[in-house]
């Protein structure tokens, strides 16, 4: 039911085997982590400042980090006003930096998700001295997940079973804190009437194929009938079913305009180069 928003770093690798591309990744998240201010901090940056603004004063950003993200969203902090942080809820997953809930960034929120045999644990000894200790650091701001394919870059996968089931849990925290049980109640009911009216849609027009082919068959088998008969045939039955069918086929296409069309994904790279062409 909320709007979301990518802010995508994206790889040099042309392809699975592009090694220059691999390379480049690395140096630039070694780079990262030495604590060099990249453009893609600066991209982030001026993401969550434009997402704070967007949901005033009263709202909340809740900004999911994986992997590099997580140290290039560290990075971003430091450019973040004390206020802007309190209006963000920060969700890390495997990260290669661990954030945290400080004086210096008073986020509202934070948590750090990791699998107990992500390979990147051994890149953040905050995360790995939590995990050895056994003790939760700064209330709740370490979750240790068990893998569930028990392969480390399997598990480290944002999509992949470990950490799909957090994504799942702070989904219905989502829901339970920031939607009201109204809200949650009259969009269940909208969804299941627009899939009701979308299961009619399919049978209307099943129904209008096999009303017009009972239709034609009866006037073919009604041709040696008089003129007249073929007539009153055509004005008392046939034309009033046919209205009937397409006003209720045209009063469908109006309140389901999504069937027709479906949302495409468009890579934000291709969505810029179409607006420039257009300007």
């Amino acid at each position: 039911g909320k709007q979301v928003v990518y802010c995508y770093n994206p790889t040099s690798m042309a392809h699975e085997d592009d090694t220059v591309g691999y390379i480049g990744d690395l140096t630039q998240a070694g780079t990262q982590k030495l604590g060099r201010i990249t453009e893609e901090v600066n991209v982030l940056v001026k993401h969550l400042k434009e997402s704070v603004v967007h949901v005033g004063k009263r709202g909340r950003v809740i900004h999911i980090a994986h992997s590099q993200g997580a140290l290039i969203t560290s990075l971003a902090s430091r450019q973040l006003t004390p206020l802007e942080m309190n209006q963000i809820e920060v969700l890390a997953f495997g990260g290669a930096a661990a954030l945290r809930k400080t004086a210096q960034t008073p986020f509202a929120r934070v948590v750090n998700y990791y699998a107990v045999n992500d390979p990147l644990l051994l890149l953040v000894p905050t995360a790995s001295q939590a995990l050895r200790s056994g003790v939760l650091v700064g209330d709740d701001e370490f979750c240790f997940l068990a893998p569930r394919i028990g392969d480390p870059i399997r598990d480290h996968d944002l999509l992949g079973p470990t950490y799909r089931t957090a994504l799942q849990w702070e989904g219905k925290r989502f829901q339970r804190h920031y939607q009201p049980l109204y809200y949650r109640t009259v969009r269940s009911v909208l969804l299941f009437l627009v899939l009701l009216m979308e299961r009619l849609h399919l049978l209307l027009k099943s129904a209008i194929k096999r009303v017009v082919h009972f239709l034609v068959w009866v006037w073919l088998v009604q041709r040696p009938c008089t003129k007249q008969a073929k007539e009153l045939l055509q004005r008392r039955i046939i034309q009033p079913i046919l209205k009937v069918l397409m006003l209720l086929y045209a009063f469908l296409e109006q309140i389901l305009p999504h069937s027709k069309q479906k949302d495409k994904y468009v890579p934000i790279q291709v969505a810029v180069d179409q607006a420039a062409k257009k300007i």
